[in-house]
């Protein structure tokens, strides 16, 4: 399906009054960069899906999306280059990976969610899922995380990879003011359907964002035991520079070590 530029010129005008609003500084896509924007969003977050919610949902917010690319190219002084960017170029739209927030091998990881590495989720009390105390980031329990220079992630919902989900709630701190708290039970127990909670209005994160989250599971679950298992994962895009994006293993200095800019601790 060919790209409709005029219609992502449009988005893109959509995007800047939104930018003003949050008081983000942007840089506007040239044509070219649009064109890959849209082939990328397409091919990534559209044309795979069979189920009409997932493609839905990603339409509704691809002006956020887009507003993440004119943040990343302002933010890395850097050409959008689509999902394999070429050398120093911006990767992105793509999906959210987990170790870009510090959380572990992937979003099913719960042995990296706790620095005891328990992994299970205890009930009847809030718990740390994003944090800068987990086996990855190495950090302090229930402190927030901090994105750095080489990472923007636009957040648009909350999904649960689990078969049986037990995730009642989620409370996301940003730059240390707590959000209201997002309920998933319901989105997340409806039969037949994708387990995702969409947002009203998407979650920037960019350069020196502060983030924190947390998630509540009842006792019925389990009488404040730890063993329970959930796969929460966040549903958006990223844009991560392209010395990054070669890096496959999320041990091997993604994080906080000999390359640095993705996130760290604080």
């Amino acid at each position: 399906m060919p790209v409709n530029l005029n219609s992502l010129n449009a988005l893109q005008g959509d995007a800047i009054l939104l930018a003003r609003d949050l008081g983000i500084t942007v840089r506007e896509l040239t044509p070219k960069e649009l064109t890959r924007f849209g082939r990328c969003f397409e091919r990534q977050f559209v044309l795979p899906y069979q189920a009409r919610q997932v493609r839905d949902i990603h339409m509704r917010h691809q002006g956020e999306a887009l507003l993440g690319a004119m943040i990343a190219k302002e933010q890395m002084d850097a050409e959008v280059d689509s999902e394999l960017p070429a050398s120093n170029k911006i990767g992105g739209p793509i999906p959210i990976r987990a170790c870009w927030l510090g959380v572990g091998d992937d979003w099913e990881d719960l042995l990296g969610i706790y620095s005891a590495a328990q992994g299970t989720w205890t009930t009847g009390t809030p718990q740390d899922w994003i944090h800068a105390g987990t086996t990855l980031m190495a950090g302090t329990d229930g402190n927030a995380i901090r994105i750095l220079e080489n990472a923007v992630h636009i957040i648009y919902g909350v999904g649960s990879l689990h078969a049986s989900p037990k995730i009642e709630s989620v409370k996301f701190t940003v730059d240390d003011k707590a959000k209201p708290i997002l309920q998933t039970w319901w989105s997340h127990k409806q039969p037949d359907s994708l387990r995702v909670k969409e947002f009203d209005n998407a979650i920037v994160l960019k350069e020196d964002t502060y983030f924190r989250a947390e998630v509540m599971i009842s006792n019925a679950f389990g009488a404040a035991s730890a063993n329970v298992t959930d796969f929460p994962y966040l549903f958006g895009v990223s844009y991560i520079k392209e010395p990054q994006l070669r890096i496959h293993d999320i041990t091997n200095a993604l994080i906080v070590g000999v390359t640095p800019g993705i996130v760290t601790t604080t």
